[in-house]
């Protein structure tokens, strides 16, 4: 949390959760790594990343997801971010419960 010289981060397989707050405020954070390993992100775990651009999550399965997790306050989303997921569960993303929130920014992995 509030880690201002972390850039991106590939997040190791033996992670199963990313805790609430995580990476809060990490206002460098362009890029992020998730594997398939990670079940859950909690709420609040991006919030505040001002420069998150990109955030590919390997996994098939949307992982659990708390409220405000790429928000950059409570009322707005982060700008200008895209999150790409595997193609054949863009559209599993795009109606999980909060991944919906960010359905305009869900596209398959290039």
């Amino acid at each position: 949390m509030g880690c201002n010289s972390l850039i991106g981060i590939t997040i190791p397989n033996s992670v199963t959760t990313i805790g609430q707050n995580a990476f809060q405020s990490c206002t460098s954070l362009t890029n992020i790594i998730i594997p398939n390993s990670v079940t859950s992100i909690g709420g609040l775990a991006f919030n505040g990343c001002k420069n998150l651009k990109i955030i590919t999550v390997l996994s098939t399965t949307p992982p659990e997801l708390g409220n405000y997790v790429f928000y950059q306050d409570f009322q707005s989303i982060l700008p200008d971010f895209m999150i790409y997921v595997p193609s054949g569960s863009v559209n599993y993303y795009k109606n999980a419960t909060n991944w919906a929130d960010y359905a305009s920014r869900i596209q398959a992995i290039p």
